[in-house]
């Protein structure tokens, strides 16, 4: 039941981020929340948000004007929310939390605003790498580093 749920996860964090000035300290402060209440979350609700949010930090950076040391720091925050995520996958045996989570993916899956912004968000990346004359996998080993999938 683990394997699914980190299978799920994996595959919902590549939809998602979340909205701050600064997108690699918001993965930070959802890594925390994910580390210190995550295991308790059978509110389908509180996934949803989580999702939504880290789509949103998501679209944020890549929307942005990032550089290589702004790749360098959100890769490092993508890095420990990965590790929080996998870290909660370990350690998940009630079955309401792995329920509320699988139910909040179908809710997510309907947001297509976020969806259609994301869509968005990786042409402005993609061509923002180029100018910075950077390869497309630096933005794909990033966003790999969030979705421990």
């Amino acid at each position: 039941m683990k394997k699914i749920f980190y299978s799920l996860m994996a595959a919902t964090l590549c939809l998602m981020m979340a909205s701050c000035s600064n997108p690699a300290s918001k993965l930070r402060s959802l890594a925390e929340d994910v580390s210190n209440n995550a295991s308790e979350w059978t509110d389908a609700d509180q996934w949803v948000s989580f999702m939504e949010d880290l789509g949103n930090a998501m679209c944020d950076f890549m929307e942005s004007d990032f550089t290589e040391d702004d790749i360098e720091e959100f890769g490092d925050a993508a890095s420990e929310l990965g590790d929080a995520l996998e870290e909660l996958d370990d350690e998940i045996d009630d079955e309401k939390v792995i329920k509320a989570f699988s139910k909040a993916r179908k809710k997510f899956e309907k947001n297509k605003e976020l969806k259609k912004r994301m869509k968005a968000a990786e042409k402005k990346a993609k061509k923002r790498l180029k100018e910075l004359d950077l390869d497309e996998g630096d933005l794909r080993h990033i966003i790999g580093n969030i979705n421990i999938f």
